[in-house]
């Protein structure tokens, strides 16, 4: 209970039995009060409690559900950054053996999502010329990942883009 509360509890009190005192001195003894007359300052004190713990009472809040973002390191998007960096200024070998070997792996791992196939199994599906593109359903992604990458470095980060769009919108 609240100092507040108790304290207006105390105080009626303190009304009460002083109301109580001097109403019988006032009335004479063999005047027998009703059990109405007793009760109504009991009714009156029950009254004021309801109001003031009504005036405080808390209603429950909607809780929101907070989203976190999924972060991104910092050094990982340095990293990655660094990586198609060197893979624009670097040989063609360097972006199929770094960049489009990921990509390969994204990939990979998006259909096996989707597809519930092992991942191994799955790796050496899509690196087969026939079978990848009948699995992926679109010759142009499998173009990107696994023919030999353009010689020009701004081919290349297009390359790079082109796939990663097409990963992200496939679908089983």
């Amino acid at each position: 209970m609240k100092r507040k509360t108790l304290r207006l509890l105390t105080i009626a009190s303190g009304i009460y039995l002083s109301l109580a005192l001097m109403l019988r001195s006032f009335i004479p003894e063999a005047f027998t009060s009703t059990v109405s007359l007793l009760a109504f300052p009991l009714v009156v004190l029950a009254i004021f409690l309801v109001i003031d713990l009504s005036s405080r009472a808390t209603y429950p809040s909607e809780t929101k559900v907070r989203i976190t973002p999924r972060r991104l390191r910092a050094r990982d998007v340095q990293y990655l950054a660094r990586q198609v960096e060197v893979a624009a200024k670097a040989s063609p070998a360097y972006f199929e053996s770094i960049l489009l070997s990921r990509l390969r792996d994204l990939l990979a791992e998006k259909v096996s999502l989707e597809t519930g196939m092992e991942k191994e199994s799955l790796k050496r599906v899509l690196a087969d010329d026939r079978l990848g593109p009948r699995l992926l359903k679109d010759q142009g992604m499998y173009a990107l990942l696994y023919y030999p990458p353009p010689s020009s470095r701004e081919a290349r980060l297009e390359t790079l883009r082109r796939a990663l769009d097409r990963i992200e919108r496939w679908k089983a």
